[in-house]
């Protein structure tokens, strides 16, 4: 399975979809909050909280109704959307995502703690719903991520 193979495809990422031997059809689109693409022969179709994987077999499917004979469909997450830290942080912001990052890596691309950083007051927002993860420094930071790093009270 291919790194990206596990993210779903969300609002901020930029993807690659090729078709073997159809260089007409090869799209390069960014995601944007409708979370739909236009792709050649097909019109638009939503791509948001798919797999790569998961879109080039819908893809494949369409262009076998009656447009292809045989049709091998690639997607690649080329850029992921980026993570968000805040809180007790030098520099809370919005950072690039990388594979396998984790909060520790994520609060040192930050620059590290402030002095009243809490040692266990860690949070990350994740996905659609939202929902509030309490984390620690080996936790993996997936793309669009909100961490959060809380003060300590003493």
């Amino acid at each position: 399975m291919a790194a990206d193979e596990q993210f779903m495809i969300g609002v901020g990422d930029r993807i690659l979809v090729t078709v073997y031997n159809e260089p007409d059809l090869t799209i390069r689109a960014r995601i944007d909050k409708s979370g739909v693409v236009n792709f050649p022969l097909l019109g638009n179709l939503s791509v948001s909280n798919k797999t790569p994987k998961q879109l080039a077999s819908e893809l494949e499917a369409k262009l076998l109704d009656g447009y292809m004979v045989k049709p091998l469909v690639s997607v690649l997450i080329e850029e992921y959307r980026p993570f968000y830290i805040r809180g007790e942080v030098r520099s809370p912001g919005v950072y690039p995502f990388s594979l396998e990052l984790t909060v520790d890596q994520a609060v040192a691309i930050a620059g590290g703690f402030k002095d009243r950083a809490s040692s266990s007051g860690w949070y990350i927002i994740r996905g659609k719903d939202k929902t509030k993860l309490k984390v620690e420094k080996d936790t993996k930071v997936l793309p669009g991520d909100v961490i959060t790093i809380k003060a300590s009270l003493f």
